[in-house]
């Protein structure tokens, strides 16, 4: 059925986006005079709840459309589909397309520091190597190495393996003396991946929940480094790898390293429960398939016990040492019963606490393993790792002509998901999964391609270079400004190449720097910081229209508007308020002409930020 209707529009449906539990939403729908319908109908279906059939009233005649109107309260929590249905005089029916509507918790906040400030992604090996800490021996098969910068090894082994065991030295200290570097930046959150004692340099194919990897540093460095970020105003966030353990582990054990009892070696380990074994000790349930990572069960009550509930448990541990919350790896693998748990253990120690999943969709309606996630409704996360959105923007600044498709992507997880979360995004434009955003920017089709054994670094030519540089200046000033926190990951801000895992993670060098880049990064973020109260700034579409994307936010009687044209041509709009821009905050990057009346030309490859 055509139906007359934009769910992003206040007039058919207000308030607009999700909603919290108990508020009353007024819905208008409208259908062609010329059908001649007896009645029409919002129905609503909630997964695993009540569902909800409401009689339209007519209001108004519309565009040739009978306008009829609809209210609804919500009496439970979850995620409502609706969609509107019309009957007609010869007793047929017919339906509209399907909207989404979530409805979460009233009590549901998340902090204000995952809303403004700046988060800092740290691969801790390939950090900062400081030389006042001396790594003790281990008894493991790993390489020590001292040629800091070189490539890291890629190469398969005999049995055809990548064992990822080559370790540059970054350690805790060296993240330490960093500090003040990571201060001029503006940094007032880092992400660290895995710091716990484990077989590999990117650590997570955990050995011990409860020990810092002795060729990182103690656990009293860590708390040094809790510390001095306290200190600077800067809030740790540790890496929760909570899916699946190391093969070589305490708990697991296969390779016999640790004095104890491991699952692998008898029946009898007091995890042992922890596992399934489809054929006792040699077949495994493990992540994807990796046989260095069993994969845990995470409804046993012992495991749940272990890292959550007990007095000593590793996520209260890791709290007492003065962490500020988790990114939670593989967070789509969790059981929602566990983050749940886990969301409750993390507030209760500190309700200003963050918990951040790693989710690579939509996250207010993924499916996972048969299960729709409940991330968002009040239960469960924070925030969610904003990958979506890194997609779209670079594949606007890339292939240009994409602003309606990045509008409407951004758009979506706006109605999607609750105010807080949205407002609270992990807005990252590369991690240690991801190759480099100005390998991909630079690379001519926007993708990365490599042979591990014929070009494994994949520089870019001085070409490349140059317009990697002109996407990366013209997206930064979209992602510096998106409700969220960015995100850089450890280097992308001194213009660090490379591909995926592992040449993506490099060793960070200074005396290397892109300053031409670097500067750039100051000089948004400096910016931003003008921005006073930005987390409490709303988010407004303005225009996205082939090569040009337009958003705004406002607060009170302030406004930001954000202007990106990524194309090869002029492109033009207007501002619409009569502004004086002596008395305003501008930001510019190319080509920019705003009139007094606030009639804007936007040169190829420009954009602007400014506050009014």
């Amino acid at each position: 059925m055509e139906c007359l209707y934009n769910s992003k529009e206040k007039y058919f449906k207000n308030p607009f986006g999700a909603v919290t539990l108990g508020t009353t939403v007024i819905f208008k729908a409208g259908v062609d005079r010329r059908l001649l319908i007896d009645e029409i109908y919002l129905r609503l279906r909630c997964e695993g709840g009540i569902d909800f059939d409401i009689k339209g009233s007519w209001v108004e005649l519309k565009l040739g459309y009978d306008m009829y109107h609809f209210d609804f309260t919500s009496s439970q929590i979850g995620l409502y589909s609706y969609f509107f249905e019309a009957h007609f005089h010869d007793d047929g029916w017919d339906s509209s397309k399907i909207y989404q509507l979530s409805v979460y918790d009233k009590a549901y906040q998340t902090p204000d520091w995952l809303k403004q400030g700046l988060m800092y992604q740290v691969f801790p090996d390939r950090f900062c190597r400081s030389a006042s800490y001396n790594p003790p021996a281990l008894l493991k098969d790993y390489f020590y190495r001292k040629d800091w910068g070189a490539l890291p090894n890629y190469k398969q082994d005999a049995k055809g393996v990548i064992q990822n065991n080559d370790f540059f030295g970054g350690n805790i200290l060296g993240i330490i003396e960093k500090l003040p570097y990571l201060m001029s930046i503006g940094v007032t959150v880092i992400y660290l991946n895995p710091i716990v004692e484990a077989f590999s340099n990117h650590r997570y194919d955990t050995g011990d929940f409860k020990k810092v990897d002795p060729l990182l540093g103690t656990l009293d460095d860590f708390k040094d480094l809790c510390s001095k970020c306290d200190q600077y105003g800067i809030r740790i966030i540790l890496d929760g790898v909570f899916n699946h353990t190391g093969s070589d582990s305490i708990y697991f054990n296969k390779a016999g390293t640790y004095p104890g009892l491991g699952a692998y070696q008898s029946k009898d380990s007091p995890y042992y429960s922890w596992y399934h074994f489809t054929e006792f000790p040699d077949k495994y349930e493990a992540w994807w398939g990796i046989a260095t990572l069993p994969q845990v069960k995470e409804r046993e009550d012992s495991y749940i016990d272990y890292i959550l509930r007990n007095e000593n448990s590793v996520v209260k541990f890791w709290m007492r040492a003065g962490a500020s919350g988790f990114r939670l790896d593989v967070a789509d693998e969790l059981p929602s019963e566990f983050i749940k748990e886990l969301r409750k253990t993390v507030k209760k120690m500190n309700p200003n606490a963050g918990i951040i999943g790693e989710v690579w969709e939509n996250a207010s309606n993924k499916i996972s393993y048969g299960e729709r996630r409940k991330y968002f409704l009040g239960e469960e996360l924070d925030s969610v790792m904003n990958y979506p959105v890194k997609d779209a923007l670079i594949r606007f600044v890339s292939q240009g002509k994409k602003a309606e498709e990045l509008a409407l992507i951004i758009e979506e997880l706006w109605e999607d998901y609750p105010w807080p979360a949205f407002n609270s995004l992990m807005n990252s434009l590369g991690t240690h999964d991801t190759a480099r955003i100005l390998t991909v920017l630079g690379n001519p089709e926007g993708l990365v391609k490599y042979n591990r054994d014929e070009k494994a670094t994949l520089n870019l030519s001085k070409e490349q270079l140059e317009q990697a540089k002109i996407r990366l200046f013209n997206l930064l000033i979209i992602w510096a400004f998106l409700p969220g926190i960015p995100c850089i990951y450890y280097g992308d801000e001194i213009g660090m190449q490379g591909a995926e895992d592992p040449f993506n993670r490099g060793c960070f060098d200074e005396n290397h720097a892109d300053f031409d880049i670097l500067s750039y990064y100051k000089k948004v973020l400096s910016f931003r910081c003008l921005v006073n109260d930005i987390n409490l700034f709303d988010y407004r579409p303005e225009l996205a229209k082939n090569s040009l994307f337009v958003f705004s936010r406002h607060k009170g009687g302030k406004s930001l508007y954000v202007a990106v044209n990524s194309g090869d041509s002029l492109e033009t709009f207007d501002l619409k308020p009569e502004i004086t821009l002596s008395q305003e905050l501008l930001f510019i990057n190319g080509d920019v002409t705003i009139s007094p009346n606030g009639f804007c030309l936007v040169g190829a490859r420009s954009g602007f930020v400014i506050c009014l």
